[in-house]
């Protein structure tokens, strides 16, 4: 593979580094008056594990490796195998400092030289016990702190929350409109009705700026993973052709953070697991190089982030075997599921086939944070794979979080709002079309025969009409869901 330019990722990393380091210091601050504060302790450790993966990305592996030094010597703290004792704390000031050093050497384009003296300190299998430490200064806002002034950033961030607070205004907005149109119809207002039209284009150029501010290209994060994937297939001694599409795909800038991490989860994944070394790979009579590809594409309301390898899949049985193995689940539980469930045992938290821990995969917990994050974004996760053939790893997510188009529904006397972009088809229906088949309703659909659920049951809603009038075909699993109606009084 070809080296990659990510100097303009510089300005980016560097931020966010100092943010974690204040994180860090705070936080460190906040142990030092109360060394039971396990949040404090937990809020370090993710600042850490972040300030050394976001290094390993963009390949300044003099940060990374002091961060993970530092991460490793905040789990024995965690772990009750060290104290925080007064010259541990000074240990964990001496190395925030360093670690900003590093960032200043990295913002003034400079490389950054490792501390093998520090790292010794911090990897020794027994605390420090004696007083030979220098006393750090604690961190300053990033910029005061050195003789080096960092050069002004290129990119000004904006706090999504501000965002989120001003479309909250924008849609309170768009409700008043409604009302003040309600208003001008009912007393025939003509004049408020032409100013409400002038109001509302500059309304709806106000509402498509602010999102737009929020959209940005998934190209700011799939363009950070290149160096990371060589890194990781030159250490593996593994060769593969990493292809990179739909970059230019926008989303919503708070789901495209919160997809990083998992999806950095999935690529080392796939080189650890999926991925074989060449020597394999001709065994298997394959190209001796695999194809790695990650592609996003946008569907309706949705992007759409698929993870292809040609590696060596993934065997369903051996799944089961050691879900099983591991007491996850039951052999009986286990003889009822199709493969697609099996699968997902791999999203069971603490679930893993590997035999050893590596700094790359191995703890069992890669897959199940995955999922738990896709979740948590209203998204969706499926597995593909074919033993000897590669896996295929697909999210869907929305493309924002903070706007939802939805449609209004009847359900007895109740109003319902369902998401448009859970919605593939609205159908007109009779009641002879409702046929019970096991007891079960079903419902024929362009010739196909699909599973009936009735919205008013689901909801235990009363009073519905028992002849539905209209039923959706509704995602992601494709059921046929009834809208039961209530009629209209004359």
């Amino acid at each position: 593979m070809t080296d990659f330019d990510l100097s303009e990722f510089r300005d980016l990393f560097v931020e966010e580094g100092h943010n974690y380091l204040q994180t860090m210091n705070t936080n460190l601050l906040a142990l030092e008056r109360n060394s039971n504060d396990a949040q404090s302790l937990e809020a370090m450790l993710r600042a850490a594990h972040s300030l050394k993966g976001g290094a390993a990305t963009m390949g300044y592996s003099v940060v990374g490796d002091l961060a993970h030094a530092t991460e490793d010597a905040l789990e024995k703290l965690g772990r009750g195998r060290w104290q925080l004792t007064p010259l541990m704390t000074q240990l964990l000031f001496d190395a925030l400092y360093r670690l900003q050093e590093l960032l200043a050497d990295v913002a003034a384009g400079r490389d950054p030289t490792a501390d093998t003296a520090m790292l010794e300190r911090l990897r020794a299998s027994e605390p420090p016990a004696t007083a030979e430490l220098e006393v750090a200064p604690t961190l300053a806002p990033p910029g005061e702190e050195l003789d080096e002034p960092m050069a002004p950033a290129s990119v000004v961030r904006v706090d999504v929350h501000y965002l989120d607070s001003l479309l909250d205004v924008v849609s309170e907005m768009v409700i008043h409109r409604s009302l003040l149109c309600q208003l001008g119809q009912r007393h025939e207002l003509v004049d408020l009705s032409d100013a409400l039209q002038v109001h509302d284009r500059l309304l709806t150029r106000l509402r498509n700026a602010v999102l737009g501010m929020r959209m940005v290209p998934v190209s700011q994060v799939f363009d950070r993973f290149p160096r990371m994937i060589r890194d990781l297939l030159k250490a593996q001694g593994k060769r593969a052709q990493f292809v990179i599409s739909g970059g230019r795909v926008e989303m919503d800038r708070s789901v495209l953070d919160a997809l990083y991490d998992p999806l950095v989860h999935l690529l080392r994944n796939a080189i650890d697991h999926g991925l074989e070394t060449p020597a394999e790979r001709d065994q298997a009579a394959k190209s001796r190089t695999a194809i790695l590809r990650l592609t996003a594409r946008r569907e309706r309301e949705s992007v759409v982030i698929v993870l292809e390898d040609d590696g060596r899949g993934m065997d369903s049985a051996q799944i089961a075997a050691a879900a099983i193995e591991q007491g996850l689940v039951t052999e009986e539980a286990v003889a009822g599921m199709s493969e697609g469930q099996i699968l997902q045992l791999l999203c069971h938290p603490g679930f893993s086939t590997s035999s050893a821990v590596t700094v790359v995969s191995g703890r069992g917990v890669g897959m199940s944070v995955v999922k738990r994050a896709v979740e948590a974004l209203r998204g969706t996760l499926e597995i593909e794979t074919q033993v000897g053939q590669g896996s295929t790893i697909c999210l869907r997510l929305p493309v924002m979080l903070t706007l939802l188009d939805a449609m209004l529904v009847q359900l007895g006397e109740e109003q319902y709002a369902l998401p448009v972009a859970q919605v593939e088809h609205i159908l007109e229906i009779e009641p002879a079309q409702i046929e019970c088949i096991g007891g079960k309703e079903v419902i024929m659909v362009d010739d196909v025969m699909m599973p009936l659920r009735r919205m008013s049951r689901l909801l235990h809603v009363p009073n519905a009409d028992p002849n539905p009038r209209y039923a959706l075909i509704v995602r992601p699993n494709g059921n046929v869901v009834a809208l039961e109606t209530w009629p209209k009084s004359s």
